[in-house]
């Protein structure tokens, strides 16, 4: 098991799971979405799922840079990260708008990822230490 947790915590394998979790993203997130999230009134389950995702996105992609840096992360990479993790969500939301008719651009989706990204970064800098230790 610590070997797992170990290769895990490789930055080439790291990388590889950031790519293809942003790889996976982008395809579920261009597909029809009818039956995937429940409906129900007065709970913004699309909006929760956004954070969600790009909490997730973000701890992947610092956490890979975190590793790769030797644990000595410039605050610059950190902004950088961040900004490309807005863009790559601003992006999603336009292609939605372009390229699908069956999925809707929203303002509050950009929201709901600016406030997963916030989330994850404060959620990895309190934990980092923990597991990459």
């Amino acid at each position: 098991m610590q070997q797992l947790i170990k290769k895990l915590s490789e930055p080439k394998t790291l990388g590889i799971l950031a790519i293809a979790y942003t790889a996976f993203l982008t395809i579920m997130l261009l597909v029809p979405s009818q039956g995937l999230l429940p409906k129900q009134d007065g709970i913004p389950f699309d909006k929760v799922a956004h954070l969600i995702i790009n909490c997730i996105l973000i701890i992947f992609w610092l956490s890979f840079f975190y590793l790769k840096e030797s644990k000595m992360m410039a605050i610059t990479t950190i902004y950088t990260v961040f900004g490309l993790c807005l863009l790559y969500g601003i992006i999603i939301e336009a292609l939605q708008y372009i390229l699908t008719t069956y999925r809707q651009a929203d303002v509050l989706d950009v929201v709901a990822n600016i406030l997963g990204l916030l989330i994850g970064l404060g959620l990895f800098r309190k934990v980092k230490d923990k597991f990459f230790n």
